[in-house]
């Protein structure tokens, strides 16, 4: 048995129906427009509105992901001076990293030891900087950042072929060369004084003190 309230309901939806399936038709007759509607097929074709059928992209655009809003990490600066900190922890991996891409990119100029005597010597090129000068052992990393980044006098920069990381990385290594050709004997582990004591070298003035 129907009661008022269910004949209600029943004559409210007969009333819907029609209205419902009305704009389910407008819907798919708009979308039929957009399909037929005419556009220009290639991004280089003539715009009566734009020039060519592709917006042109603002100087200002910034593709996702590349804001680069770290100044640290980009630019190798803090503040309008160099960084004198890495913007990430160093550890043994990045170290290990730096030392691949440093063999890679860096020793045929500086040598793999970081005096300057890479490869190119043996090709009648000039010395590349040695990183065993005191100037070079003070430098603040940023300067070795914005080296590998931007170039320095004659060498060009690496911007295009090492990754932002891996830049730090190489710069990490460097510090790590550095240590290992200037460090004093008293600072070494025990098993290294050991090592050395066994070759003979472990003189105060090979170890750099």
């Amino acid at each position: 048995m129907l009661t008022p309230m269910h004949t209600t309901q029943r004559a409210s939806s007969r009333r819907l129906s029609p209205l419902l399936i009305a704009l389910a038709l407008l819907l798919m007759a708009g979308c039929r427009n957009m399909q037929q509607q005419p556009k220009l097929a290639a991004p280089y074709d003539e715009s009566v509105l734009f020039g060519r059928a592709a917006r042109e992209i603002l100087p200002e655009a910034v593709p996702v992901g590349f804001l680069r809003d770290d100044e640290l990490l980009h630019t190798g600066m803090q503040n309008g001076e160099l960084a004198t900190e890495f913007p990430f922890p160093i550890t043994r991996e990045i170290l290990e990293t730096g030392r691949s891409q440093y063999n890679a990119f860096c020793a045929p100029c500086h040598g793999y030891a970081g005096y300057g005597n890479g490869v190119i010597v043996v090709e009648g090129f000039p010395m590349a900087r040695s990183f065993h000068t005191e100037e070079m052992r003070s430098a603040p990393v940023g300067r070795f950042y914005r080296a590998i980044a931007y170039g320095v006098g004659v060498m060009y920069d690496y911007a295009a072929r090492v990754p932002v990381d891996k830049r730090w990385a190489i710069v990490a290594y460097i510090r790590a060369l550095q240590h290992s050709q200037n460090a004093a004997y008293a600072e070494l582990p025990a098993e290294i004084q050991a090592q050395l004591a066994q070759t003979g070298t472990q003189t105060t003035e090979a170890m750099g003190s």
